[in-house]
């Protein structure tokens, strides 16, 4: 393979891997929004529970029990709006974007929608379609016309950093709408155009079988796609309750049952549980399943699944565009509709031949649509472990992580395991990960508050010139005080404040405690710049970094930017934005710890950098004969490229003679000279 051919195949390897990396973060988005609207869901499902209770305690519906009706039915209503929401504000997490102005935006793109689009029931039934869609290509979309500085009204936050986001929404928020209402027209009129059920041509009356095959496939199919399968196969629906009301008619006037399909036998016999025969899943997930948290919301789904009603596992679990559980979402109610046919056409078990309400008791449904026949309980309880039967091995699966499959390697002698953090992109257990995010948040937050009860100041350790012996530079270095005065180093603090997404924070307060020490130094005759570290985060946000412009403007001369290598891996161009920033100002670039991260020649070519520091691993290895060669080839390329040089590290005579005697003039940081020293010590090292 040649070289344009392999980077060919690199590239595109990258490409790949970042679609998927994509696909997963959307799928994550619309599983975890889905479990937030678990509350929501069996609040609808309860009022529904209790007033058909209701309904066939007391025979008619009475005031109380329209209420609950219309509350269920409000709920519905309005559930894709709540599905937008939810899902809108993951994946504004995901992109860091603020989440009530995003969520807000694509709800009322819906809403919006809704109201421009044909009503009917092909809207109802595209508008679950919508809900889940929208906000996966709206929110990023948003996110890159966010970063694009020409559509931005303002770019000052003198009035609040939260009017200066609404403002810079307007536009992106304008195009981003209009590409919403285009491609929602496009889609809506292709799936207006598919006659699909009107152009299926099956008998009910002559191919009870094959109908009822049919149906059950398609009403799978669809809401797996988070279709509402009741409004998509209306039609279908239609034939079958004439069906049913057929039968119930020919039986008052002394007949026989003339169709064997009908929405009776679907409800008794078919869809137990809802879409798919799910409460053989309800079951099987009790029985079977080793997830704590997937046992608890089968328990939950227990008393509407008994009314076949399954949004629960459909959103929660969530069964919907879940792969593992497609086939035995598919496959259990096509057995059902086999299994049943045949009893009856057997004469096994009568057919239904009273109308019940398709949210009927499960047991109860079979018994009453059969006349009383017990037969058909029994049926009911045969269909139920057929299922469970069905989604047994998806339940296994559901237990078993794939990802940790191990290969060995007969020619190395080794095995190769795939890394747990990769499994965890497949994982089909949102809630799962959420007591897992939740334990780590409860553990960060327990050691803010360890760190909260601290003092924090600032250590300044001296960068020497080993020719004149003189201090001409120094790095500002954090430290943490607790309360019996121990000093405490940034590794016992940092990490947890990075976990909490506060380094910006940081970074600010360090320059701000800078630019004050500096006018201290400078009051007691040390005129030396000071180094600062300075966090990804903070490089990458203009609104800490304008900040940061006006505490150092007075004193940019005497300010000098500390980055790591693995900071110039996140986003190339704007990181090169910071730098061209910072040199406006006059402030010089290091970076530090250079040689010991992901560091390339060709980031000294891409960036434009002032000093690199070299890290004490070099230092340490001028021990042998090797390690002076690779130091030396560090100081040439840092000559060609006519850079600084600060060297860190150095602790012995034969360190400094070395650097000192094979190179041009170079600072030294290290305790030959000098640790880190409070401010006042440090002023009296310098004077």
């Amino acid at each position: 393979m040649n070289i344009e051919s392999n980077r060919r195949f690199v590239l595109c390897d990258f490409c790949g891997l970042k679609f998927k990396r994509c696909l997963f973060a959307s799928l994550q988005a619309i599983r975890d929004g889905m479990v937030w609207l678990i509350p929501c869901l069996m609040l609808s499902s309860f009022s529904l529970f209790f007033a058909s209770i209701g309904e066939f305690a007391v025979g008619n519906r009475t005031t109380w029990i329209e209420q609950l009706y219309s509350l269920h039915s409000a709920i519905a209503d309005f559930f894709p709006y709540l599905m937008t929401a939810a899902i809108s504000y993951v994946l504004a997490m995901q992109w860091r974007l603020p989440r009530p102005p995003v969520m807000l935006l694509v709800v009322v793109f819906l809403l919006t929608i809704s109201q421009i689009l044909p009503s009917g029931v092909m809207l109802r039934t595209f508008q679950i379609v919508i809900a889940i869609s929208t906000p996966i290509y709206a929110v990023p979309m948003l996110a890159k016309l966010l970063q694009i500085d020409a559509i931005k009204l303002t770019s000052t936050d003198s009035a609040g950093r939260i009017v200066k986001e609404s403002l810079n929404f307007i536009i992106p928020s304008i195009l981003t709408f209009i590409v919403v209402l285009l491609v929602n027209y496009a889609v809506f009129g292709v799936i207006q155009s598919i006659h699909l059920i009107e152009d299926i041509r099956i008998d009910y009356a002559n191919q009870p079988t094959m109908f009822g095959v049919v149906f059950a496939a398609l009403n799978s199919v669809i809401w797996f796609l988070g279709m509402h399968g009741y409004y998509a196969l209306l039609p279908m629906v239609d034939l079958l309750q004439e069906a049913s009301n057929l039968n119930q008619a020919t039986i008052l006037v002394g007949g026989q049952v003339i169709y064997d399909m009908n929405l009776s036998f679907m409800g008794a016999f078919v869809f137990l549980g809802g879409s798919g025969a799910t409460f053989s899943l309800v079951l099987a997930l009790l029985w079977f399943s080793d997830q704590r948290s997937l046992r608890l919301l089968a328990l939950a789904s227990i008393p509407i699944g008994l009314l076949n009603i399954n949004e629960i596992l459909l959103f929660g679990l969530p069964i919907i565009l879940n792969p593992r559980l497609f086939w035995p979402f598919l496959f259990a109610p096509i057995a059902n509709v086999l299994t049943s046919m045949s009893a009856v056409s057997l004469g096994l078990v009568p057919s239904p031949s009273v109308s019940v309400p398709f949210n009927s008791p499960l047991l109860l449904n079979a018994w009453m649509a059969t006349d009383g026949a017990f037969a058909a309980v029994l049926l009911q309880v045969i269909n139920i472990g057929i299922g469970i039967a069905i989604y047994f091995p998806s339940v296994r699966a559901l237990n078993t992580n794939a990802s940790k499959t191990d290969i060995h390697l007969s020619a190395f002698d080794t095995t190769y395991s795939r890394r747990k953090e990769e499994a965890e992109m497949l994982t089909d257990d949102p809630i799962a990960r959420a007591q897992v995010k939740e334990k780590d948040n409860l553990l960060v937050e327990k050691q803010l508050v360890i760190i909260g009860q601290r003092d924090f100041c600032l250590e300044y350790q001296p960068q020497v010139c080993p020719n004149s012996g003189k201090t001409v530079g120094c790095e500002a270095l954090i430290r943490s005080i607790d309360s019996n005065g121990s000093v405490k180093y940034p590794g016992t603090f940092l990490p947890w404040l990075e976990k909490a997404k506060l380094m910006k924070d940081v970074d600010l307060w360090v320059f701000k405690q800078v630019i004050k020490d500096l006018d201290k130094m400078q009051q007691q005759g040390v005129f030396v710049p000071v180094s600062i570290n300075v966090s990804p985060d903070t490089l990458m946000d203009s609104e800490y970094l304008a900040k940061i412009e006006k505490l150092v403007l007075p004193y940019a001369n005497y300010i000098h930017i500390e980055i790591t290598e693995d900071t110039l891996l996140v986003d190339e161009q704007r990181i090169k934005e910071a730098f061209k920033y910072f040199h406006s100002m006059g402030i010089p670039v290091h970076i530090d710890d250079f040689g010991t991260g992901y560091s390339s020649l060709s980031y000294l070519n891409k960036f434009d950098v002032d000093v690199i520091k070299v890290d004490r691993s070099f230092v340490l290895s001028l021990e042998n004969e090797k390690g002076e060669k690779v130091f030396k080839s560090i100081m040439s390329i840092a000559k060609e490229l006519e850079m600084g040089v600060v060297v860190e590290g150095v602790e012995t005579d034969r360190q400094l003679n070395f650097i000192v005697e094979e190179n041009d003039p170079v600072a030294i940081q290290g305790w030959y000279y000098s640790k880190s020293l409070p401010l006042d010590k440090f002023v009296e090292y310098v004077v």
